[in-house]
């Protein structure tokens, strides 16, 4: 089977845990256009995200949702039914997918592995071989037992989908079987409850890609053609998986109901009823006020309307969000080739000033594509913090040419080429669309006319990221389970072809970030990726391809009555099973 790729690139790009090599290039059938998806994928991370608890001294009680034996979790991204991992791609049908389906590890709210199906795992010296202990008496929700096979057939259905394959690339046997040379990948095998898995070579993702991997039953799939699964809509709505809640209820564009599942091997969920709720971004307050949730995000609210749920006596927990925000330059345009440009516009933004006053001071500053508190991400001292510094700007413009010769107050060139360019911004952030209408202010103090053009994320997805049109666009990027930037900054994973999207929509191209980002991914080892990863850092932020924005806080507010919640940057639903409320 083929996935639409379609459905997928842009989406993978605002709420994307793609971590391989492999830079695929897809055409373009259809766009969808896309709410930007909560990323709550489990995964590898990057050690940071704890939730950082906060309860105000109000003694009110918050309201709670209908009955005392289920939690509600609101989200303003309607999930799209496709409950099956393999083929979903969007963000809430993955939050969904994360209880239902069962992978051989969890990620805990720390950034380390528990295990999960698999209890135990062990690395070889060489680290080329991977062997799986798996838990006894797992159960399929339709009552059917759990064996290996079914995380070979996984293993193998991913082998086959655009989108995925570079995740088992590197396993033993994969290029075979994907090119019909064999019936099965020679590198995966099972004897009773031990799963071996032999790579190709050392690769530093691959308990991110397939450790976290979502296991489906190959008695439900099995026998389905695989280029028709995405047509299966019973089967997609009323998922089977091995998980701890299973789904009852699908209303499309409204909401999803689990149940807990009796046999899960984990243990029973404490909480009888899971619900997921579709929201109105501008209801929020409103309905957890009323009860009719239990928890959402709330960091597109203001921090007077979070204070005052706080007072109402919800409780609020502050992660480290794995998206960052940015505003990046089409390499593919002359006028972008100069360095000194691309440093100008950076100098010349005041990103404290968005921080402090547009993002109201809940989030951090970057000046590399590295979250903070990653352990991917260099020392501060490594890099230029391009402080605000509109003369420093001019002087980079005027050493490049850049002049107002006529006095219109927009610089031009010795052509006569005026510096006006048009920022082109997704519409699913207020934040982001406030903070690039303060850009355009400061980039006019420097004599760089700028016009903001807001827009519907299917619309950029199909105009910018297809078919490259575009001097400048905002958006998020998410970092996703392992910090390999593979897809995001080598130079292959650029396309430079209309109507080809690759994940380095920018088309940013340099040899040395090339090889340091092959080099992390040549090892396991996270002092040497550390090193590597550094290299590519310092490189990106000396270039300056795009404005690095900020790290927006990820706020969730939820019923003071939840015990047992304990998010994380990756993971949010962590240990649902043992949630609880108060009697």
């Amino acid at each position: 089977m083929k996935k639409s790729c379609s459905k997928r690139i842009y989406l993978q790009h605002v709420n994307i845990n793609k971590t391989q090599n492999g830079g695929k290039r897809m055409k373009i059938k259809k766009v969808l256009s896309l709410a930007c998806a909560i990323a709550m994928v489990a995964g590898l991370t990057t050690g940071c995200g704890v939730g950082d608890k906060s309860t105000s001294d109000s003694t009110k009680e918050a309201k709670r949702s209908s009955t005392k034996d289920s939690i509600i979790y609101g989200t303003p991204t309607a999930p799209g039914g496709t409950f099956n991992p393999v083929v979903a791609y969007l963000g809430s049908d993955n939050l969904i997918d994360n209880i239902v389906y069962g992978s051989l590890l969890s990620l805990k709210p720390d950034g380390s592995y528990e295990g999960y199906i698999a209890k135990d795992y062990e690395v070889s010296d060489d680290q080329k071989t991977v062997e799986f202990t798996l838990n006894d008496n797992i159960k399929w929700q339709d009552g059917e037992d759990f064996s290996a096979d079914d995380i070979i057939f996984t293993l193998e259905a991913v082998a086959k989908t655009d989108d995925d394959s570079s995740k088992v690339a590197k396993i033993v046997g994969t290029q075979d079987f994907i090119e019909g040379k064999a019936d099965s990948i020679s590198g995966v095998s099972a004897d009773g409850n031990k799963l071996k898995i032999e790579l190709t070579q050392s690769y530093a993702p691959f308990l991110a890609d397939v450790g976290t991997l979502g296991i489906i039953p190959k008695h439900v799939w099995g026998d389905i053609p695989q280029e028709e699964w995405t047509n299966k809509t019973e089967l997609l709505n009323n998922p089977i998986g091995c998980g701890p809640y299973k789904v009852t209820e699908y209303k499309d564009g409204e909401s999803v109901t689990l149940e807990a599942f009796d046999d899960f091997f984990g243990g029973k969920a404490k909480i009888g009823t899971f619900i997921m709720k579709v929201v109105n971004q501008d209801a929020i307050a409103a309905e957890l006020t009323s009860g009719n949730i239990d928890i959402i995000d709330v960091k597109e609210l203001k921090s007077d309307e979070v204070k005052e749920l706080e007072d109402a006596g919800f409780t609020k927990y502050s992660i480290a969000d794995n998206m960052y925000q940015y505003i990046s330059f089409n390499m593919r345009m002359p006028v972008f080739q100069d360095k000194n440009l691309r440093q100008a516009i950076t100098y010349a933004i005041d990103r404290q000033s968005i921080l402090d006053n547009i993002v109201e001071g809940r989030g951090e500053l970057i000046n590399s594509p590295f979250i903070p508190n990653a352990w991917s991400t260099p020392d501060a001292s490594d890099l230029n913090d391009y402080a605000y510094n509109p003369d420093k700007a001019i002087e980079l413009l005027e050493a490049s040419g850049w002049k107002d010769t006529d006095g219109d107050g927009i610089r031009e060139n010795s052509a006569g080429e005026k510096l006006q360019f048009t920022i082109r911004c997704s519409n699913d952030s207020k934040t982001r669309e406030n903070a690039v209408l303060f850009v355009k202010e400061c980039l006019k103090k420097v004599g760089i006319e700028v016009e903001v053009s807001i827009e519907e994320d299917g619309v950029i997805a199909e105009d910018c990221i297809y078919n490259h049109n575009f001097e400048m666009y905002a958006l998020n990027c998410y970092f996703g389970k392992d910090p390999n930037p593979y897809f995001w900054w080598h130079s292959s994973s650029a396309s430079d072809e209309e109507g080809v999207a690759s994940f380095n929509f920018g088309s940013y191209k340099n040899a040395s970030v090339d090889e340091n980002i092959e080099k992390g991914l040549s090892t396991m080892d996270q002092n040497e990726r550390k090193a590597a990863y550094t290299e590519v850092a310092k490189q990106i932020n000396e270039d300056a391809p795009m404005v690095f924005l900020y790290v927006q806080n990820r706020e969730i507010m939820c019923n003071s009555d939840l015990d047992g919640f304990d998010p994380g940057t990756f993971n949010v639903l962590y240990n649902v099973q043992k949630w609880s409320l108060a009697k």
